[in-house]
């Protein structure tokens, strides 16, 4: 990667690291992840960033705004980037007219960037959210692609998938049940972004 990432992005990368490694221990959560960061991305300048409303190929209707809060609040709480309400990305992209969510053109991208003044977007896809049907001692299960852009050429500066479930090695050695919904969403979301800080 060109240029020097800024301090305060180690430092709560090292930070959130900690964090999600702790939390994947105590949870017990079973996860895996791959990533990809394009290698000639300066990410320091970047102050300002929106995400956008998460796309949702599961029968779960609620499962985009749902991992789209968590991730939204983990973003926030890592306090790395100023982020724009989505209120304010929404309407932005209804007066640009766009209408799909998850992923964006290029063109799309670099004309958002300009209507929110933000230099990246986020986007995610759920593409698994719920309990295994195959396997019900598994838990939930959820798999999720998260990205980010950059808004001067709309070019992918990130792009990750994470899956994470109930269960793990940890449970099956020491008993108990699988973790709840709401943790393993956690547990994805922080392995996700790992793979970017």
């Amino acid at each position: 990667m060109d240029g020097t990432t800024s301090r305060p992005f180690l430092r709560v990368a090292a930070a959130l690291g900690a964090v999600a490694m702790a939390a994947g221990l105590l949870s017990g959560c079973g996860s895996s992840g791959s990533g990809f960061i394009h290698p000639n991305v300066d990410f320091s300048y970047m102050r300002r960033a929106a995400v956008l409303p998460f796309g949702n190929l599961t029968s779960d209707r609620l499962a985009d705004e749902r991992m789209q809060s968590i991730f939204l609040m983990e973003l926030l709480q890592a306090d790395i980037l100023a982020i724009v309400d989505p209120r304010e990305t929404v309407a932005a992209m209804q007066a640009l007219g766009i209408t799909s969510t998850g992923t964006l053109t290029s063109e799309q991208a670099v004309a958002l960037g300009e209507e929110l003044s933000v230099d990246a977007l986020f986007f995610g896809v759920v593409e698994e959210y719920g309990y295994s049907q195959a396997d019900r001692r598994r838990g939930p299960e959820i798999t999720t692609v998260f990205g980010l852009t950059e808004t001067q050429t709309g070019a992918l500066v990130w792009r990750t998938q994470a899956h994470s479930t109930g269960t793990s090695v940890w449970r099956r050695l020491f008993g108990g049940g699988s973790a709840d919904l709401y943790s393993v969403s956690v547990d994805t979301v922080r392995k996700a972004l790992r793979t970017l800080l």
